[in-house]
């Protein structure tokens, strides 16, 4: 008989607790509900990219930073936008006179810092997350929403703090599972 402890709890069940954890955030909170798909596809980043602790030393840094990329393309394309006359297509020129912009920068600033470098997949997931929040509207519903640049901060926010908590529910089901 082996006498060694194994974990806490199973990994599906941890799976299971975890997201029973997490859903009071996207129906109890009003204005303020999680779009916890966001922290789902960070949460699965945390495994992808080792299911330990120390993944925070690539997600905390790359993700905002290429969420940050996809909110400046987003300004860029708003301010063209408005200089652009297009009729209903002067978004859509916008977005793809800023790629002209704000990809090259994006593309020579990720091999400047080791940690953007490895983290590549958080810096590519905190750009599409962005994108993803901004075009649903996954934000609260609060403040001069009138305004396109306070949506793209709103947005910026609030995939950062999504991207954060789902790391978090990453570490916490880890910690159900391990002795």
């Amino acid at each position: 008989m082996n006498s060694k402890k194994g974990g806490r709890v199973s990994l599906p069940w941890a799976v299971a607790l975890t997201v029973f954890i997490s859903l009071p955030f996207t129906f109890f909170l009003g204005k303020y509900n999680f779009p916890l798909w966001v922290c789902f596809i960070v949460w699965a980043e945390y495994f992808a990219l080792g299911g330990k602790p120390d993944t925070w030393k690539l997600i905390i840094p790359s993700l905002p930073f290429g969420a940050f990329f996809g909110a400046v393309w987003c300004a860029i394309a708003v301010a063209l936008a408005d200089l652009l006359i297009g009729g209903q297509y002067n978004m859509f020129w916008g977005l793809a006179l800023a790629n002209f912009i704000v990809l090259p920068i994006f593309i020579a600033l990720i091999p400047r810092w080791h940690i953007w470098e490895k983290g590549t997949l958080a810096v590519f997931n905190g750009f599409t997350l962005f994108l993803a929040v901004y075009f649903t509207g996954s934000i609260p519903q609060v403040g001069m929403l009138n305004n396109p640049y306070w949506v793209i901060l709103w947005a910026f926010i609030w995939t950062v703090v999504m991207a954060y908590f789902g790391w978090f529910l990453g570490w916490l089901n880890m910690a159900f599972t391990l002795p």
